[in-house]
């Protein structure tokens, strides 16, 4: 408990916007709804790439930001050429950026993000977003961010337990045999 508390005193400003991104994304992934989910999702990145800044960490608020616009556009479009551009400006923007091997992860994270909004729905949407929690949930534990790595376990668990309530409901509405 000492070493979280000496962890937000060193730097209180970037670890309370993360505690605050962290309550945000709580209600993303509970989300049903794909549209609401990326609704969501698109203020949760942009209050995360804050934290990531205030944290010294271009390369992720980059990526997170580029991760929130992505959002909103695919509540309006889900089409593979707007898909390839952001892949491409998340490259352009985060990759030069890298300065340790750890940051490599926000990059794959909103690579995997971005895939799954633009080509994937429900059950297999929110799959291919929790394997980029994972890469996301590895790099804030690097770079210390006590909010980071509460808001990334919380969605391994929110999500996953989402995803088990969409296929039992799937199931249940599918014909017996």
């Amino acid at each position: 408990m000492r070493a979280l508390a000496d962890l937000f005193a060193a730097n209180p400003l970037a670890q309370s916007v993360g505690l605050l991104a962290f309550g945000l994304g709580i209600l993303t992934f509970a989300q049903r709804s794909d549209q609401r989910l990326r609704v969501f999702l698109t203020v949760f990145c942009a209050v995360i790439g804050g934290h990531f800044l205030l944290l010294g960490t271009p390369s992720a608020a980059y990526a997170a930001w580029l991760s929130g616009v992505r959002s909103y556009v695919s509540v309006h479009t889900r089409h593979v050429a707007v898909m390839g551009f952001f892949l491409v400006v998340v490259w352009v923007m985060a990759i030069p950026t890298i300065t340790r091997p750890v940051q490599w992860l926000a990059v794959i994270g909103a690579t995997l993000g971005t895939w799954a909004l633009y080509r994937e729905q429900g059950i297999r949407m929110r799959v291919v977003i929790l394997g980029g929690t994972a890469c996301w949930l590895i790099h804030n534990i690097a770079v210390s961010s006590i909010g980071g790595v509460l808001i990334e376990s919380c969605f391994l668990v929110v999500n996953s337990h989402t995803i088990f309530r969409l296929w039992r409901q799937r199931n249940a509405s599918a014909p017996s045999p």
